[in-house]
């Protein structure tokens, strides 16, 4: 949806990297997986699906990695209802505002 708008979005998973600029050159927009999350850039505004995956034994340390580890200004989560306590009370224990919607 990003390309059709004209607006450059490379793809970064475990598999695969795709740059949407011809040159190879990174864009100001990436989609990736959770896993593949950059915590040493920098971000405007970072957004984090599946949250209540956090809760999994085997695969919620990506997801906890990224919410804790992400130097975004802004970080918005989706996921589950069930999940909203644990991540009020995580973000509450780091110092950071939490606005439900």
């Amino acid at each position: 949806k990003c390309a059709d708008r004209g607006v450059p979005c490379d793809l970064v998973t475990g598999e695969e990297r795709r740059s949407a600029n011809e040159d190879g050159s990174p864009s100001n927009h990436v989609a990736c997986t959770v896993e593949m999350s950059n915590l040493a850039q920098q971000y405007e505004v970072a957004v984090i699906d599946e949250i209540q995956v956090i809760k999994d034994y085997q695969r919620g340390w990506a997801w906890t990695r990224a919410l804790l580890g992400l130097q975004a200004e802004e970080i918005h989560v989706c996921g589950e209802v069930a999940a909203i306590d644990l991540i009020r009370e995580l973000m509450i224990s780091t110092g950071e505002e939490v606005e439900v919607r």
